[in-house]
């Protein structure tokens, strides 16, 4: 229960990564006019946060000097996220060593908390660590060579990728706790179930496929700003299917990855309550019942 309470917390995570996303939008409409801090997107713009000049009527805002928010959050974003980065390594870690250890608790619930927990692990491990590099040293990884590009495609795939095995792994667990609850004869033994195999697969194999278009779509734009070159990791469109999903991303990421996971874990948790509270009030009948025969 307290795996399942922390991966809720972790679903509450889910509104950042739309946030992000809709910063990259703007940032990318606003390249169309001109603007030269137009690629900024997401981390870097709120680096390259400037004191503005008061506006004057039809002339563009000016902006004059670094604030200190910006490298304020810089630091603060930087121990969260480091701490984020020990607290995942050691519990994501060590819940799947105590499951593998030990035979008796290979079972389906729990076959369903350690695909969480590996999923979960792989973002630490692979994304943390270079949008803590990313924010401290103001720049993309390996810049406009080949493996940045292959950073930039591979980073917002495994973002989407561990989002979705978390929200969809929450949706298989509270239709496997209704379940149980449901069927009260059902002895879970030692074991993964092959049904329960089969959901992990596909929740495994659909989270992946619904996070191509992010490696399709992202990639290292070069630009130049103050007379010094740039480059930027942003969603940048090539074709209508990505103009489309450009578009449609923000309400997308939060009707499926936060909206569809709340739905489904409310719906089964409340049926569930409702079977325990229907199963108890018929046991009182039973007993009031033998009670009354005595």
């Amino acid at each position: 229960m307290e795996a399942l309470c922390l991966r809720v917390s972790l679903l509450l995570l889910v509104p950042e990564f739309i946030l992000s996303d809709s910063s990259d939008r703007d940032v990318s409409n606003r390249s169309d006019s001109g603007n030269p801090l137009s690629t900024y997107s997401g981390m870097e713009s709120s680096i390259l946060l400037t004191t503005m000049q008061p506006p004057v009527s039809n002339q563009t805002v000016k902006c004059s000097q670094q604030t200190k928010i910006a490298e304020t959050f810089k630091y603060i974003n930087t121990v969260v996220s480091c701490a984020i980065f020990i607290i995942g390594m050691v519990g994501n870690a060590t819940l799947l060593r105590i499951i593998y250890q030990n035979k008796c608790m290979r079972n389906g619930p729990n076959a369903l908390i350690a695909s969480l927990a590996l999923g979960d692990l792989i973002y630490i491990v692979i994304d943390i660590p270079i949008i803590v590099y990313k924010l401290l040293a103001q720049k993309w990884p390996f810049g406009n060579t080949e493996f940045g590009q292959f950073l930039c495609k591979f980073l917002p795939f495994i973002q989407k990728a561990s989002v979705g095995i978390t929200v969809l792994n929450l949706c298989a667990l509270s239709v496997d706790r209704y379940r149980a609850v449901a069927s009260w004869s059902r002895v879970q033994g030692i074991g993964i179930p092959m049904i329960t195999a089969i959901e992990i697969f596909s929740i495994w194999l659909l989270s992946f496929i619904l996070a191509i278009p992010e490696a399709i779509g992202f990639a290292v734009v070069p630009f130049k700003y103050k007379d010094a070159s740039y480059v930027t990791c942003m969603l940048k469109p090539t074709n209508d299917f990505m103009l489309f999903y450009k578009d449609a991303k923000d309400w997308w990421l939060f009707g499926f990855y936060f909206c569809m996971p709340l739905a489904c874990t409310a719906i089964f948790y409340t049926l569930m309550t409702c079977e325990m509270l229907n199963r108890r009030n018929s046991n009182l009948r039973i007993a009031l019942s033998e009670h009354l025969k005595q």
